[in-house]
C-alpha cells in the first residue's frame, strides 16, 4: 500500500472513530428537565350533563383514589379529587420488587401491591403511607397475583377490607394483615417446566355490586366468583373463556438488545423460575404472546355483567392451529340456580383483527364500552357490542383508554403520544395531542397510562433518543397536563420507569410502581452511563398546599356552576356533581390547613376561608347558598 493510501486509510479510520465518539456522546447525553413556572389555574370547565353511575354504595369506596387497578369497577382511570399542581419526587420503597400493576389504597392512604416478580416469596405487600415502610406481607409468589381490591366493610362502618387472589387462593384481609376468610379458587397450578412460560397470573379482583360478589380472572382465561362476605364459591365450577392462546408476534427489538435487557433485569430482580428472561416475559404480556387474557377487566355496575378483553376462539381466524390471530370482547352474565350456585354465560361477543393492548373501559353507566386493537384503533361499542365508531390514532394504543364522566372526553395513549378524544356518539375525533416538552433537546414520549383528576390529566413522560422507530429512554418522571390545551402544567423527574398505572392516593400525591422496560434496553446498551434498574414504589409529594386548595376549590366552583345549570330531570347527574363538590371542598379545607402550617397563607386569609368552608359544607340539600360560598372560596384561594 502506498504512503498516500495509508494516510487516506488512517484518515478514514479517524473520521469513523470521531463519528462513533460523537454518536456515543449524543446517545448517552443526560436529559435535563426544563424549569416550570408556578402553574396558573386551568381554564378547563365541565361541559354538558354529567355521565352518571349507580347511586352511592355501602361497599364501593368513593372515587378519591385507586381502590382497584383502574380506580373503579368500570376502569375509568378517573378520580374525583384534585392532585397537588406542584409536586416533587419523594420516598422510594421496596426496590427489589418488579411491579407491573398497582398500587391500590385504603381510606387511610396505606398502599397495597402485588409484585410481578421478585426473588422473595410474597404475593401481597402493605406499605405505610407516610414513610413507605413495609407493614406486612402475604406469601405465595408462585401462584401469581394481581393488583388488590379495596372495598368498604358494611358490617363495620368506617372500616375496609382488602381482597386478593392468587391462582389457587382467594382471600379477604383486614388492613392490619389479619385474615377474614381464605378459600381455594378451584384452579390447580401446573408444574413449572423449564423453558415454558407460565400463564397462571391472576388479574386483580373486581366487584359485582348487585350480587355482592367478587370476580377473579386468570391470564389463561379462567373466571371464578366468590361471595364477598364469606368467600363461598358462587359457580358450580370455574368458567373458561373460549379463546385460544394468542399467536406469537416476532420480537419487535433485535435479539441482541433483548439479551442485554434480560441481563440487566436479572441483575436487578434475579432470574425467573422458568429460566426465561424477565424482559422477554414482560414483552410477551405487553404484546399478548401466547396469552388468553393480557389485561384487567371490567364489571358493569348496572347489571353485574363482566366485560373481558381476550382472544377469539381458535377457528374464528379461519384456521384451526391451536392459536388465535384475533382479539375478542366478551360480556358474561351470572345465571343463578336454585341451589345458590350458578354458571356464567356469554351474553355478547365482539371479534376484531389482531389482539388488544388495553383493558376494556365502560362509561359510568355502562351504556358504551371502549377497547383498542393492535392496529391503532380506538373502538367504541354499545351495550350489545354493536360498533358505534372507531378512530385510528396512528399507532397501537398502549394502555386502557381513560373515560371521563364529563364532556364525552376520552384520553388514549400510544408508546409516544397522548391524545384527548371526543365521543360524539356515532363518531370520534382527536381534540389535541399533548405537548410533551419536559426535556428540551431530546425525544420526549408518553411513558404510562393517563389518569383524569379534577384539575387535569396526570401522565408520565420519558426522554432519551429516537433511533428510527425505537426509543432509547433514560429519564422518566410525572407531569400534570392541562385538560383544556394538552400542555404540561408541571413536571417532576423520578427515579425509574413504570408500565403499571398512574396511581393517585387519597392524599393528592402520585404513586408509581417501578417496572422498567425501555430503561432495561438503555442500561444494556449504555451500562453505567445511566443508573441501575430498580423496582418498588415511588411517591411524588405535594409541594404547595395553597395551590392544591386553589385547584380543588375552583374545580368545585365550576362543578357548582354546572349543577345550577343542569335541569331537575337529570337528578342523578346533579347527585354526582354534589358528591364530587363535597369531596373537593373537604380536600380544599384540609389543604388550606396544611398551607397555614407551612406558612403558605396568612392567618387572616385562613380564617376567612374557614368561614366560607362552613357555609359551603353546611348540612342539608345542596342549594344556591352553598354554590355561592363555593364560588367565593375559589376567588379567595386565587
Amino acid at each position: 500500500m502506498s504512503k498516500s493510501l495509508r494516510y487516506l486509510f488512517f484518515g478514514l479510520l479517524l473520521l469513523v472513530a470521531a463519528a462513533v465518539m460523537v454518536f456515543w456522546f449524543w446517545l448517552t447525553a443526560t436529559p435535563q428537565v426544563r424549569t416550570f413556572p408556578t402553574p396558573p389555574l386551568s381554564l378547563w370547565t365541565p361541559q354538558g350533563v354529567r355521565e352518571t353511575g349507580p347511586p352511592a354504595s355501602a361497599v364501593l369506596p368513593a372515587p378519591d383514589a385507586f381502590h382497584t387497578m383502574h380506580v373503579n369497577t368500570v376502569n375509568s382511570d378517573e378520580i374525583w379529587s384534585a392532585i397537588a399542581p406542584t409536586f416533587e419526587a419523594d420516598w422510594v420503597a421496596e426496590t427489589g420488587f418488579y411491579i407491573a400493576e398497582g398500587p391500590t389504597f385504603d381510606n387511610a392512604g396505606n398502599l397495597y401491591f402485588s409484585p410481578s416478580w421478585s426473588p422473595e416469596d410474597v404475593s401481597l405487600v402493605a406499605l405505610d403511607r407516610v414513610t413507605g415502610k413495609r407493614r406486612w406481607t402475604i406469601p405465595g409468589k408462585g401462584a401469581g397475583a394481581g393488583a388488590p381490591l379495596v372495598l368498604n366493610d358494611p358490617a363495620h362502618p368506617g372500616q375496609q377490607l382488602i381482597y386478593h387472589s392468587t391462582y389457587t387462593t382467594a382471600m379477604a384481609l383486614r388492613p392490619d394483615g389479619s385474615t377474614v376468610w381464605s378459600v381455594p379458587t378451584g384452579l390447580k397450578l401446573p408444574p413449572v417446566v423449564p423453558g415454558q412460560r407460565s400463564q397462571t397470573h391472576m388479574w386483580g379482583m373486581n366487584y359485582m355490586p348487585n350480587a355482592d360478589a367478587l370476580v377473579a380472572v386468570s391470564m389463561d382465561g379462567w373466571v371464578t366468583l366468590f361471595d364477598r362476605k364469606t368467600g363461598s364459591p358462587l359457580l358450580t365450577q370455574a368458567f373458561q373463556l373460549p379463546g385460544a392462546p394468542a399467536a406469537r408476534i416476532e420480537a419487535r427489538i433485535p435479539k441482541f438488545l433483548a439479551r442485554l435487557a434480560n441481563r440487566e433485569m436479572a441483575a436487578a430482580f434475579g432470574n425467573t423460575d422458568d429460566g426465561l428472561g424477565l424482559f422477554d416475559t414482560i414483552l410477551d404480556v405487553i404484546y399478548g404472546n401466547g396469552v388468553n387474557v393480557a389485561n384487567y377487566y371490567a364489571v358493569d355496575p348496572s347489571d353485574d355483567s363482566i366485560v373481558i378483553a381476550a382472544t377469539a376462539p381458535d377457528a374464528q381466524d379461519g384456521k384451526t392451529d391451536g392459536v388465535s390471530d384475533n382479539g375478542a370482547l366478551y360480556r358474561l352474565r351470572l345465571q343463578t340456580a336454585a341451589s345458590g350456585h350458578g354458571s356464567l354465560q356469554i351474553a355478547n361477543q365482539f371479534y376484531f383483527s389482531g389482539g388488544t393492548g388495553s383493558t376494556p373501559t365502560l362509561s359510568a353507566n355502562g351504556r358504551y364500552v371502549v377497547v383498542s386493537d393492535d392496529n391503532g384503533n380506538v373502538i367504541t361499542l354499545d351495550r350489545q357490542f354493536k360498533e358505534l365508531w372507531r378512530l385510528n390514532i396512528g399507532d397501537q394504543v398502549a394502555a386502557s383508554v381513560a373515560v371521563a364522566a364529563d364532556g364525552d372526553e376520552m384520553f388514549a395513549v400510544t408508546k409516544s403520544d397522548i391524545f384527548k378524544l371526543h365521543n360524539a356518539g356515532t363518531s370520534g375525533r382527536i381534540v389535541w395531542r399533548a405537548q410533551l416538552d419536559a426535556y428540551p433537546g431530546f425525544s420526549n414520549f408518553n411513558a404510562l397510562t393517563p389518569t383524569i383528576v379534577a384539575n387535569g390529566v396526570v401522565v408520565s413522560v420519558g426522554a432519551g433518543r429516537q433511533l428510527g422507530r425505537s426509543q432509547i429512554g433514560t429519564q422518566f418522571g410525572m407531569g400534570l397536563l392541562d385538560r383544556q390545551t394538552g400542555q404540561l402544567r408541571w413536571f417532576a423527574q423520578g427515579r425509574e420507569e413504570s408500565i403499571a398505572v398512574t396511581s393517585i392516593g387519597p392524599d393528592g400525591a402520585i404513586y408509581v410502581a417501578h417496572s422498567p422496560v425501555r430503561r432495561a434496553v438503555a442500561r444494556g446498551v449504555m451500562g453505567d452511563k445511566i443508573a441501575p434498574l430498580i423496582g418498588g414504589i415511588q411517591r411524588y409529594r405535594p409541594t404547595r398546599f395553597d395551590l392544591l386548595a386553589r385547584d380543588a376549590s375552583c374545580a368545585a366552583a365550576r362543578l357548582a356552576q354546572r349543577w345550577q345549570a343542569t335541569g331537575l330531570e337529570h337528578a342523578a347527574s346533579r347527585r354526582d356533581d354534589e358528591a364530587q363538590i363535597h369531596m373537593l371542598l373537604k380536600q380544599a379545607r384540609e389543604a388550606t390547613s396544611r398551607a397555614l402550617e407551612r406558612g403558605e397563607i396568612s392567618i387572616p386569609l385562613h380564617a376567612a376561608q374557614a368561614n366560607l368552608f362552613v357555609k359551603a359544607l353546611a348540612s342539608g340539600p345542596f342549594a344556591a347558598t352553598h354554590q355561592q360560598a363555593t364560588q367565593s372560596l375559589c376567588q379567595a384561594a386565587q
